[in-house]
Formats: structure tokens, C-alpha cells, sequence
């Protein structure tokens, strides 16, 4: 079980982080303040003195929208704390993707890290939901000190009312008595920061496919590495293909171009979604290119749908954002001339 600090984020830290909201920086100082009282390093009778008259706070809830910065603040944390405090890190996905039990992944963090970074919680079923929270009741009992980061409130995690009972309680009381929570708003950094051009990162293409295909092309010609999947291929070979299998296919050319991207149904966004967030968090994926009759933030806005397929657009979001960080937005009207 890897627990190091992903390559993407190895920059991070609390200078470079630029508040763009007034609780961004409210987020900062609170990360910060945390790691500088350092509570694991307290004497016995420190920590057995406030144990007795109330819950110690173990650790902090980073909790926003899309793009705020909240991973930036978790990996400059990890940064100020390793390797003098050693720290782990890990993605939801990661943690919900383990064989072990919920108790045995927990043991196995605790006995290697003081300070956990669980980033981007989220709940996409009652398995995983279950999952959460037992790791988290074993976290907390082997005394590991948290620093998570969702966009959801973990009292909405009991919302598929999976033993709601056994659950809330944790959530609620245990939870939410010994982590504070730290709201984290503003614009989505990855939509507000300038595009650089086209050909230094990846791009989508946006409008006609006649006009679109050219600029696509062009775009790669200077790649030795290359490959063009229609959309609806991509889908069949999600379909047909193990997640996993089909990421190593997908990271392993230097360039990716993915054609007439478009989003029909929630199968269909749910599909785009796990490719993106695989390439997004891959330490050497490849250079994005896209082409598309709409611009992505109208390929699935949550406005559009109701009940499952609205929360579903809703994290769709998130992906949305992510491109953004892949991908130069280019709308086309004509095509390249030779």
C-alpha cells in the first residue's frame, strides 16, 4: 500500500498557496496552525489533562467545492510534517479499492504513519460508504491524527442510510466531536487560471467536427506517439475492459486524442469520469486532446437533470475542473488551412 505523496503535488506548499476567498486563507491558517501545535508530540499528562474533560481534536475536515485549493493545503502539510512526523497520503479511491478489511488497512496506516491525508472523500455506494466509516473508527482508535478533504459534510455520508444507527452516532458525535471541520469556498483555481497555449498542454477542440478534426491533427502531428479513439470506442472499451488494464492502455502513448466527446447519458458520464480522474492523477500521463460540438462544462451540468443523474452531473464537476488543468479550451469555427 503506497502512502507517499503523489509527483503531481510536489510543489505544494503553504507559500504557494494564493487564497482567492477570505476562507481560503481562514483554511490556511487552520492547516497550519494544526501542524505547527504538533498534539501528537504533547507529554502524558498534556494529553491526559484535556482527555478528561473533552474530546481531543484529531485532526481537520477540509470541506468545499471543486478547485478551492484543498489538496494543496494537504500536501503542504505533509510537506512541513515529513519526514520528521511521518505522514501518509492517499485518495479515496485508493483506500475504497483495498482487499484487506476496514481494520486491517487501519492498522496497517497506523503503523506507519502519525498524520493520515485522506483526500477527496466521497461516497459513490453503500459498500464504500461502509468502508469509510469503519476505517475511520479504526483510525481513530489506533490514535492516527487525520487531514481529510471532500466536498461533501460527513454528515451527508449516511445519506444511502446504511445502518443509519450504527453510523450516525460516529458521524455525528464521535466525528464530528474530535475533527473540526474547515470550509474551504472561492472559484475553481483551475477555471480562473490564464490558459497557456494550446500546443504546451492538451486541448479540446470545440465545434463542428469538420472544423475540429483538423485542429486536432495538427495538434499531434509533432507526436511520435499517438492514439486517436473515437468516443464511442472509448466507452466500448471501458465496457469491456478492467478499469485498471484499460488505464495502462491509455497512459502508455505519449499523446491521447479522443474525438466527438459526447455525453448522452449518466453510463456515459460516469465512464468519461473514471478516465479522467485516472489521467489527472497519473504521475505520467499522457497529453490530453479532445474535440467536442460543446464546450465541456455543458456536456453534463448538473442544471440540466434531477435526482440520481443530477448528483451524479454534480460530481461530474469535478471532472469538469480537471480538464480545465489538462486542457486548453479552444473553441473553433473553421478549419486549419493547410
Amino acid at each position: 500500500m503506497d502512502l507517499s505523496l503523489p509527483d503531481r503535488f510536489s510543489s505544494a506548499t503553504f507559500a504557494s498557496y494564493v487564497p482567492a476567498h477570505p476562507s481560503q486563507d481562514e483554511a490556511r491558517s487552520a492547516v497550519q496552525a494544526f501542524v505547527d501545535a504538533a498534539p501528537w508530540q504533547r507529554s502524558w499528562p498534556q494529553r491526559l489533562a484535556p482527555w478528561r474533560r473533552e474530546p481531543a481534536q484529531r485532526g481537520l475536515y477540509l470541506v468545499g467545492p471543486v478547485g478551492t485549493g484543498k489538496t494543496h493545503l494537504l500536501a503542504s502539510a505533509y510537506h512541513t510534517l515529513h519526514p520528521d512526523t511521518p505522514c501518509g497520503f492517499m485518495h479515496s479511491h485508493t483506500l475504497f479499492h483495498q482487499t484487506e478489511t476496514p481494520y486491517r488497512v487501519a492498522r496497517s496506516i497506523a503503523d506507519r504513519c502519525t498524520v493520515f491525508c485522506l483526500d477527496e472523500v466521497e461516497i459513490d455506494d453503500p459498500a464504500n460508504e461502509a468502508r469509510l466509516v469503519h476505517t475511520l473508527q479504526a483510525l481513530d482508535e489506533a490514535g492516527v491524527y487525520l487531514l481529510a478533504s471532500s466536498n461533501v459534510r460527513p454528515e451527508a455520508f449516511s445519506s444511502t442510510n446504511v445502518g443509519p444507527t450504527r453510523f450516525q452516532h460516529f458521524l455525528q458525535n464521535t466525528f464530528g466531536g474530535r475533527y473540526a471541520l474547515q470550509p474551504v469556498e472561492g472559484p475553481d483555481y483551475r477555471r480562473e487560471a490564464p490558459s497557456d497555449a494550446a500546443e504546451a498542454h492538451g486541448a479540446i477542440y470545440v465545434g463542428a467536427p469538420a472544423h475540429t478534426q483538423s485542429h486536432l491533427r495538427r495538434a499531434c502531428a509533432d507526436c511520435d506517439d499517438v492514439v486517436y479513439l473515437s468516443f464511442a470506442e472509448l466507452r466500448e472499451r471501458s465496457r469491456n475492459t478492467a478499469h485498471d488494464t484499460l488505464v495502462r492502455q491509455l497512459t502508455r502513448p505519449a499523446c491521447l486524442a479522443i474525438e466527438d466527446v459526447t455525453i448522452a447519458s449518466t453510463d456515459d458520464a460516469l465512464r468519461l469520469l473514471r478516465v479522467v480522474d485516472a489521467l489527472y492523477t497519473h504521475p505520467e500521463a499522457p497529453v490530453l486532446y479532445m474535440t467536442a460540438r460543446r464546450p465541456p462544462d455543458d456536456w453534463f451540468a448538473p442544471d440540466q437533470f434531477a435526482g440520481l443523474a443530477r448528483a451524479i452531473a454534480e460530481k461530474f464537476t469535478r471532472t469538469v475542473s480537471r480538464l480545465h488543468a489538462l486542457c486548453a479550451v479552444v473553441s473553433v469555427s473553421t478549419p486549419v488551412k493547410e
